[in-house]
């Protein structure tokens, strides 16, 4: 292949996109490489803040050609991740994710959103931590409470979606079952209603990926999660808990076929990627999807021995190791569309040596969000911190970096956007 640095401002319909000056997972596209066939495209790109791309003439004009005219023959682009699944429950949305506001919300409420979200979920953990811990004791599942953990959960992602999303970089990276439960169900919904999942199916995914280690209470404690240094013996019957977990809702009762079917299909990576539930009667497509929610929790807690990674380190393990499976790759490509670039509330380090909150998320320009910046580039504490538009931010001027653990930077989300209301 031929290909060739230039400049955005030489690229013209006609050539083939083949790279950019940027990781892609730091700009707002899910792919680099297709045909540049309408000039909106090459708009998109600049409004990015792409300043340089790759072509590959090989497969598109060279910077001097004239664009082709209507008859002449394009080269097909590579197939995009926005295609329909299998089982039509789930359709992939172009659309940028519901946080993605020209809304700038006050400090104050975002302060408040953050603050609600941090009690519900540990009034959801205790919950769940109490459900459990009933099962383990009696060999049933409380389907009534998980039905209303699973109900308050979806009320509390349509009042305050980006704040629930932002709690979850506060759990333990050594993480409880239950915790991971809460966590999985509650990507699992957020991902679910990006892509127009019917509310009834909502509910039942919900109660299945809250649910879908159940098996795991019927194991003994110190074999909950899989690591490398477990013996043989330990990983064959940590393997057993999909299904035990299937024979604790078939005493339970009043589960649905998809419940079950996520439970018993979870962990079909055993078995290679290809696996698939279809001899359950729930829906593949469910499986899937919290299948992959799953291993992103797995990856960020290090639930399997590995170090625990960052959300942009994690996202992009999947998408690497799903590429190659167009059955799964669109569910991780929206995933990353759904959590976002960098999403609000996220703290992020600048080239400056600063580090800031993320207040607000500039829509088009999501590279380019609305900052707190509460650390400056000494690593001092600044009270109150100071309000910094990246879009405004002259050319060779700040940018992000990369996005912290809050845990780990030290950093107090909401007692920075009281300082910043005060």
């Amino acid at each position: 292949m031929a290909k060739r640095s230039i400049s955005i401002a030489r690229l013209k319909v006609g050539m083939y996109l083949a790279g950019v000056d940027r990781s892609w997972l730091h700009t707002p596209f899910l792919r680099h490489k297709f045909l540049i066939k309408e000039e909106k495209e090459i708009i998109a790109l600049q409004k990015a803040g792409i300043a340089e791309v790759v072509i590959d003439t090989d497969l598109g004009l060279d910077p001097d050609t004239p664009p082709p005219s209507q008859n002449t023959q394009e080269h097909e682009a590579p197939a995009t991740p926005h295609q329909k699944l299998p089982a039509g429950d789930l359709h992939i949305s172009q659309a940028e994710p519901a946080s993605l506001s020209a809304e700038r919300l006050s400090p104050a409420h975002l302060a408040g959103q953050f603050s609600a979200a941090k009690r519900q979920r540990l009034d959801w953990m205790d919950r769940t931590s109490a459900l459990f811990e009933k099962t383990r004791a009696t060999d049933l599942v409380d389907v009534g409470e998980v039905r209303q953990i699973v109900e308050s959960v979806m009320e509390s992602l349509l009042e305050r979606q980006a704040a629930c999303l932002a709690v979850l970089g506060l759990r333990q990276q050594d993480a409880t079952l239950q915790e991971h439960g809460i966590t999985v169900c509650t990507l699992s919904l957020v991902l679910a209603k990006a892509l127009a999942l019917p509310e009834p199916r909502l509910r039942q995914l919900g109660m299945g990926a809250l649910l879908h280690d159940i098996g795991l209470t019927k194991l003994p404690q110190n074999i909950i999660k899989r690591t490398k240094a477990m013996p043989p013996a330990q990983q064959a019957l940590y393997r057993t808990h999909p299904d035990l977990g299937v024979g604790v809702l078939q005493k339970s009762g009043a589960t649905g076929p998809d419940v079950v079917s996520i439970v018993k299909g979870h962990h079909p990576f055993d078995n290679g990627p290809q696996a698939s539930s279809d001899e359950t009667e729930g829906s593949p497509d469910l499986v899937k999807l919290v299948s992959v929610i799953d291993q992103y929790d797995e990856l960020i807690t290090g639930q399997t021995g590995l170090t625990p990674m960052s959300s942009n380190h994690a996202l992009t393990q999947l998408y690497q190791h799903f590429r190659t499976f167009p059955d799964w790759l669109p569910l991780v490509s929206s995933l990353i569309r759904v959590i976002g670039v960098y999403p609000l509330y996220s703290i992020v380090s600048l080239t400056s040596g600063e580090t800031g909150v993320v207040g607000a998320i500039t829509p088009g320009k999501a590279h380019l969000p609305y900052l707190y910046i509460c650390r400056d580039r000494y690593k001092r504490p600044c009270v109150p911190p100071t309000p910094v538009d990246l879009i405004q931010e002259p050319e060779g001027g700040r940018r992000i970096k990369e996005v912290q653990d809050p845990v780990q930077a030290g950093i107090d989300v909401e007692l920075v956007l009281k300082q910043v209301a005060a």
